[in-house]
């Protein structure tokens, strides 16, 4: 069933009328017909299903008769704090994490990282644009609420902003002895980051960084993973063995 952000606000009396770019695609992509059943969403983990009443060529109004908690959202929230790569990686790895359920992505100006946004110009064009995709692959994989991608950080306030979450990690890969699934299995965190280098690598002090601030380092194997391919994978496993796979 198609899915369409809306803002609350909005809805009156249980009625709400969507117009614009959703509006063309609802009537002229879709093709709806009058009766038809749609989902809405806030952005904030609920959803509103809703018969079509109305159709222009400028606006779709729509009745609400069911709300109900996304049940795409998974329970455990995981932060994913990614050295900045070059362009167009990010992109990937934002659309891909969005899709298996990430909650939060930082952007990390790290010691390696080969792209630098050394302007709030340059950060806000960026930014604008990962919000974007961030939005996009909700509506495409039927999450109920958009991931947030901060403003970027040094590699400090990275470390900083992870000390409110319940359990970090980073991936390393000189990391020889604690794998993912040791630094987890037990543990019940609510809240979890994950660390990702740029291609280059987290750099050495980065890492005693990590260490001072008791950040484990974890290691993914005996392979080298690319840096946009790692952060899923980490939070592939996370989703795994938190049982978010499960219907």
């Amino acid at each position: 069933m198609p899915k369409f952000f809306i803002n609350k606000e909005d809805i009156k009396d249980n009625a709400i009328t969507i117009s614009g770019q959703d509006a063309t695609h609802i009537s002229k992509v879709l093709r709806t017909e009058l009766g038809e059943t749609l989902t809405l969403c806030d952005g904030c983990g609920t959803d509103f299903f809703a018969q079509v009443t109305s159709i222009t060529k400028e606006a779709v109004s729509l009745k609400i008769y069911e709300t109900l908690s996304c049940l795409a959202e998974p329970k455990i929230l995981v932060t994913l704090f990614q050295g900045i790569p070059k362009q167009g990686k990010m992109d990937y790895i934002i659309e891909k994490c969005t899709e298996l359920g990430i909650s939060r992505i930082v952007p990390v100006s790290a010691k390696r990282s080969v792209v630098k946004i050394d302007d709030k110009k340059s950060e806000a064009k960026k930014l604008e644009r990962w919000r974007k995709i961030a939005a996009e692959s909700v509506k495409q994989c039927g999450r109920g609420k958009i991931p947030e991608v901060t403003d970027v950080m040094s590699f400090s306030e990275a470390i900083e902003f992870s000390k409110s979450l319940d359990l970090t990690i980073a991936a390393y890969e000189c990391e020889r002895d604690t794998s993912i699934k040791s630094t987890l299995t037990g543990k019940t965190p609510k809240t979890i980051g994950v660390f990702i280098g740029p291609e280059g690598g987290i750099d050495d002090k980065e890492v005693k960084m990590l260490k001072d601030a008791n950040i484990q380092t974890v290691t993914l194997g005996t392979r080298i993973l690319r840096t946009e391919t790692a952060g899923h994978t980490v939070l592939t496993a996370i989703m795994y063995e938190y049982n978010e796979f499960e219907q």
